[in-house]
C-alpha cells in the first residue's frame, strides 16, 4: 500500500478513536451539574466513567478476534451503530442509573476504535516503522483529549450537559459515514483464520507479551484514576467553576502528547527510552501521594504530578504496544484486542475503585497512582534485563 494512502487510513484511525476518547472526558467540567440534576454527590458521577471504561475494554476481546476472521471494517461499523444508539439513550435519560448503563453501552460500541488503533498499524507496517506509527497515532489521538474538556465546559455552561452528548452524536455520524465511505479494508489476505484459543496460547506463549501488557494497563489506568478524580477534586474540592475545570484538567495532557512524540526519535535505543517512562510514571505517583501526607492540595500539587505520569504514559503507549504487537503480524487483531481490552477493563476497575474511595483530598488518588507505578516498574525489570543481555531495540 502507498505511503500517502497509509497516512490517510492513519488519520481516519485517528478520527474513529478520537469519538471514543471524547465519549470518556467530554462531560468531565459538567460533572456538578450532572450530579445535581440527579440528586446525588459529585463522587457517584464517575461512574459515568467506569462503566465506559469497562465495557470499552471487555468489548475489544470480541470484536479482535472477530475483525481477525472477517475483516476491520464490518465491525468498525457494527460498533459506531451501536455507540449511536447509545448515545442517544444518553441524551434524554432523566436517570443516572440509565446513563450509567448508556455509558457503558457506548464503551461497547467504540471498544472497536480501541482495537483498531493497535490493529491497523500493524497491519500497515513493522519495525522501526511501527514504532514510528504508533507514535503518530498516540500523538493524534491525544489531540481529543485536548479538546474534549474545553467543548464539554462550553456546551455545558451555554446549553447544559446533555449538548455534550448531542455533540457526541453528530461527530459519531460525520465519522460512521466517512469511514463507511473512503476506508478501505486492511486484513492482510493471506492472513490465517487461527482458532481464538490457539490464538491466545500464541500470544501468551511469549512472557514479554504479558509483560507489555501489564505495563500498559498501569499506564492507563494512572491516568484514568486522574481523570476520574480531577473533575471532583478541582471542582468539589477547591470551588472551581466548570469551564475552570475544563481548562485545568487538559494541562497535563500537553505531556502526554510530547511523551508520545520523545517516544517516536528512531535514534534513542528502545531501552534507555523505556527506562524514561517507567521511572517518570513511579516518580509522579509518589509525587501525588506525598502532599497528602501533608494534609495539601491545590493545583499545583494536582496538575505538575499528573504532567509527570501523563508523560511517562504517552511514551510508554507507542513503545510497548510496539514491543507486544511486533512479534504477530497475522495475529494483529487479536492481540490489540487484548491489549486495548485488558488495558481499558483495569483502568475501568480503578476507576470504580476510586469512587469508592474519599475524595476530599489528594490521598487516594496518590496512593492509586503510586500503585500504578509499582506495577509498571516491576513489570519492566525483567524485560530491561533481557534486553540489555541482547542489547538490541525491539
Amino acid at each position: 500500500m502507498k505511503t500517502n494512502n497509509n497516512l490517510n487510513l492513519m488519520l481516519m484511525l485517528v478520527l474513529l478513536v478520537a469519538v471514543g476518547q471524547m465519549a470518556q472526558t467530554i462531560w468531565i467540567p459538567a460533572v456538578a451539574d450532572m450530579a445535581y440534576d440527579f440528586h446525588v454527590r459529585d463522587g457517584e458521577v464517575q461512574r459515568v466513567m467506569a462503566a465506559y471504561l469497562f465495557t470499552y475494554g471487555i468489548s475489544q476481546l470480541v470484536y479482535g478476534p472477530i475483525a481477525d476472521r472477517i475483516g476491520r471494517r464490518p465491525v468498525i461499523l457494527f460498533g459506531m451503530a451501536i455507540f449511536m444508539l447509545a448515545t442517544v439513550l444518553a441524551l434524554y435519560t432523566s436517570s443516572l442509573t440509565v446513563l450509567i448503563a448508556a455509558s457503558a453501552l457506548q464503551g461497547v460500541g467504540t471498544g472497536v476504535g480501541g482495537v483498531m488503533a493497535r490493529t491497523m498499524p500493524r497491519d500497515l507496517y513493522s519495525g522501526t516503522g511501527l514504532r514510528r506509527a504508533n507514535s503518530l497515532l498516540n500523538m493524534g489521538i491525544l489531540v481529543s483529549p485536548l479538546l474534549a474538556p474545553l467543548i464539554g465546559g462550553l456546551l455545558g455552561t451555554v446549553w447544559g450537559w446533555r449538548a455534550c452528548y448531542g455533540f457526541l452524536l453528530a461527530l459519531c455520524v460525520v465519522v460512521t459515514f466517512s469511514m463507511a465511505r473512503w476506508m478501505p479494508e486492511t486484513r492482510p489476505a493471506d492472513a490465517p483464520r487461527t482458532q481464538l484459543l490457539t490464538s491466545y496460547r500464541m500470544l501468551f506463549s511469549r512472557a514479554s507479551f504479558a509483560c507489555y501488557l501489564l505495563m500498559l494497563i498501569g499506564a492507563l489506568a494512572g491516568i484514568a484514576v486522574f481523570e476520574a478524580s480531577a473533575g471532583v477534586l478541582l471542582g468539589a474540592g477547591l470551588g472551581f467553576s466548570s469551564f475552570a475545570v475544563s481548562v485545568l484538567f487538559i494541562l497535563p495532557v500537553p505531556a502526554a502528547f510530547f511523551g508520545a512524540w520523545f517516544a517516536g526519535r528512531q535514534t534513542k535505543r528502545f531501552t534507555g527510552m523505556m527506562w524514561q517512562g517507567v521511572l517518570s510514571c513511579l516518580i509522579a505517583g509518589v509525587l501525588m501521594w506525598l502532599p497528602a501526607w501533608f494534609g495539601v492540595m491545590n493545583v499545583w500539587t494536582l496538575l505538575v504530578p499528573a504532567a509527570l505520569f501523563f508523560f511517562g504514559a504517552g511514551m510508554l503507549f507507542p513503545l510497548a504496544t510496539s514491543g507486544a504487537m511486533e512479534p504477530f503480524p497475522f495475529l494483529a487483531g487479536t492481540a490489540g484486542a487484548l491489549i486495548g481490552g485488558l488495558q481499558n477493563t483495569g483502568a475501568g476497575l480503578l476507576a470504580w475503585v476510586s469512587a469508592q474511595l474519599p475524595q476530599q483530598g489528594q490521598g487516594s488518588l496518590g496512593m492509586l497512582m503510586t500503585a500504578t507505578g509499582m506495577l509498571i516498574l516491576l513489570c519492566w525489570l525483567p524485560l530491561a534485563a533481557r534486553d540489555e543481555q541482547h542489547q538490541q531495540p525491539v
